[in-house]
C-alpha cells in the first residue's frame, strides 16, 4: 500500500496515513472548503486496504473541531472502514478528544450509534 499525506492546512486536518512508519492519523481542525473532495483519497486509500491484511491497522482521529460538511464525510469514511472489516480487513478506530470539550467525544459516539461500530475512545492527557 502506498503512503497517503496530506499536509494540515488553516482549515483541513494532516493526514498521514503510512503502512512502512505504521503510523495512521487524521488530526486537526476539519472544515475544508469542500470535504467530500478533501477526503476523497482518503476514502480511496482505505478502499485499497487489503482485505487479507494480517497487520491490525490503527486509525487515530485527532480532531479539534468537525464542520457539518465534515461530520458527513468522516461519518461515509467509517461506513466504508467498517465494511473493510466486514470483508476482512482489520482496521481499529482510535477516537481521541478532550475532556474538557465533551462535543468531539459526542460526535465519536454518534458515529458508533450510527455506522454501527465500535470506536476506541481515548481520552487526551490535560
Amino acid at each position: 500500500m502506498e503512503k497517503l499525506f496530506i499536509k494540515e492546512s488553516l482549515n483541513s486536518p494532516k493526514v498521514i496515513l503510512d503502512p512502512v512508519k505504521k503510523r495512521y492519523e487524521i488530526s486537526g481542525k476539519s472544515f475544508p472548503e469542500n470535504a467530500r473532495s478533501f477526503y476523497q483519497p482518503v476514502h480511496d486509500w482505505v478502499m485499497a486496504v487489503p482485505k487479507s491484511n494480517p497487520d491490525t491497522i490503527r486509525l487515530s482521529f485527532m480532531l479539534d473541531y468537525i464542520s457539518s460538511s465534515s461530520v458527513i464525510s468522516l461519518k461515509q469514511l467509517l461506513s466504508k472502514v467498517k465494511t473493510m472489516n466486514e470483508s476482512g480487513a482489520n482496521i481499529e478506530v482510535l477516537w481521541h478528544y478532550d475532556p474538557t470539550d465533551p462535543d468531539i467525544k459526542e460526535i465519536g459516539q454518534e458515529y458508533e450509534k450510527v455506522v454501527g461500530m465500535k470506536l476506541q475512545f481515548v481520552e487526551q492527557p490535560a
